[in-house]
């Protein structure tokens, strides 16, 4: 498990002058109860006031010192110097917050560590660090194995809200008992890893010294870490105090919740329930098709009072009805296999949509084909996305296969497939073929991500993990193609994080 630093996380959304300095490198994307019998002799009770989820956080308070260290005091500074940042995260913080707290308070943990998640990722299910911790908690790939947290090509548990919330919480109270009730020494080893905390508290013992967590010697950012959670504590213990005013934040759920035991379009799910696009996918953060995985059981996270529609499709229509699929008329020679090989699905899937006990297959059977949803990126849910269109695209100057697939709502990846590029260098004129959908496309999940080069990075292997193109990564980064990358090395690359 890796922590973030005080200020926002390292996978951010771009700023304005991130989004100049895109354009000037020509890489823009083109983000029921019966009703009782009133009582006539009396008034009306007033409704009453939603309370206050502020107020239950602070009655929750678990693990804040009596007194504080001065580093507390130090963080508590930064935070008051810096209001926009707080707004930026209590905003971010609206949609989750609630059911955070809530799940905090059934488990009897202290209600602080709602507030973690501010430290952690300022509250982005989107945020990626040079560690790949990911999500709401930045679970690293280990510890969200060991937590049960799934991640394949369709989902990755540790952006989803509800499982990633759930592994935490087991994953901090084992912690809390591991280190005998200590929820500093606790939270420190949740950033920066129990073996690290366990060394130094072994090495303190040897010494005579005291085994706290002021006392022991950890790296720099856990040193950090944990001030920053009670320094926040404190501010929203008194605001008052440090004249500072905490937005609204009321003791009720933002969302509810759909479980889905069939895959589903989630397009289909956005177009009948009415939510809007961002939204959906700020509840929704875990899914990286624009589909639902195959096989399984998922939930489906909609604003309050958008549900029942989607309830309704579950109770009412048959589920081979909620994945869109293509007709194929099977010619001379086809075989199951190479269908499915064709179209970039399991055989599985052809044979269970259509009823299929066998391989054997005749000349002019129609076959419906189900979507894998790879054509269909999760980033444009933000409306109701068409059938795929397949059209010629000419290069033009300054173009490039990332700010070619950024507009055509595509991937780097799909392109080069495509066309069966074995570079990313382009000739003007020269004729692409790109499969595509007709949406506008947004910068909603469009990250700018600073990346530490590891030992044996390349430019080329940079650009396949996070699906870019090594002439984007150049320009943006003002080097030269040829250059050899040293390990440390900060590079700054604009990715789309639902496809990390």
């Amino acid at each position: 498990m890796a922590g973030c630093q005080l200020a926002p996380s390292e996978l951010e959304p771009m700023t304005t002058e991130d989004q100049t300095n895109l354009n000037q490198a020509k890489t823009v994307v083109a983000e029921t109860s019966p009703v009782p019998t009133p009582d006539l002799h009396q008034s009306p009770a007033p409704e009453p006031e939603p309370q206050d989820l502020w107020q239950r956080i602070r009655s929750g308070y678990g693990l804040s010192p009596d007194e504080m260290h001065g580093t507390v005091e130090k963080q508590l500074d930064w935070y008051l110097r810096n209001p926009n940042y707080l707004t930026t995260v209590f905003g971010r913080a609206e949609p989750y917050i609630y059911y955070v707290t809530d799940e905090l308070d059934k488990a009897g943990l202290p209600l602080e560590l709602a507030l973690l998640p501010i430290v952690e990722s300022t509250y982005d299910p989107l945020a990626y660090s040079h560690s790949h911790a990911v999500g709401l908690w930045q679970f690293i790939p280990s510890t969200a194995r060991s937590f049960g947290l799934e991640r394949d090509r369709w989902y990755d548990g540790r952006r989803d809200v509800i499982s990633s919330t759930q592994a935490a919480i087991k994953y901090l109270k084992y912690l809390h008992r591991r280190f005998d009730g200590d929820w500093l020494l606790a939270l420190a080893a949740y950033n920066s890893g129990e073996g690290t905390v366990k060394k130094s508290l072994r090495r303190n013992r040897r010494l005579g010294k005291p085994e706290d967590f002021w006392s022991i010697k950890l790296p720099r950012e856990t040193r950090n870490y944990v001030p920053q959670l009670l320094a926040l504590a404190k501010l929203i213990g008194r605001p008052e105090s440090y004249k500072i005013r905490l937005p609204e934040m009321p003791d009720q759920a933002y969302f509810e919740v759909v479980e889905i035991n069939s895959q589903i379009d989630l397009n289909k799910v956005v177009e009948i329930s009415a939510v809007d696009g961002a939204d959906f996918t700020r509840l929704n953060p875990g899914y990286r098709r624009s589909i639902t995985p195959p096989e399984g059981s998922y939930n489906i996270l909609l604003p309050l009072g958008f549900a029942q529609p989607l309830r309704q499709l579950i109770a009412t229509t048959d589920p081979k009805s909620w994945v869109p699929y293509t007709e194929y008329s099977v010619k001379s020679g086809d075989t199951l296999s190479q269908i499915a090989l064709n179209h970039r699905i399991p055989t599985r899937w052809i044979k269970q949509r259509n009823g299929l006990t066998s391989d054997r297959l005749r000349v002019g059977q129609v076959l419906l084909i189900p979507h894998s949803g790879e054509q269909q990126n999760p980033d444009k849910i933000s409306g109701l996305a068409s059938a795929p269109q397949k059209v010629v695209y000419s290069v033009a100057a300054g173009d490039s296969l990332w700010t070619i697939a950024s507009k055509f709502k595509t991937s780097v990846t799909s392109l080069r497939r495509s066309n069966n590029l074995s570079t990313d260098v382009l000739q003007i004129g020269q004729k692409l073929k790109v499969e595509h959908s007709l949406e506008v496309p947004d910068t909603e999940n469009l990250r700018k991500l600073s990346y530490r080069v590891r030992r044996g990075d390349s430019l080329y292997l940079i650009a396949e993990k996070f699906d870019l193109s090594i002439g984007d990564i150049t320009r943006w980064n003002r080097i030269s193609r040829n250059e050899y990358l040293q390990p440390g090395q900060r590079l700054t690359l604009f990715v789309n994080a639902l496809s990390i």
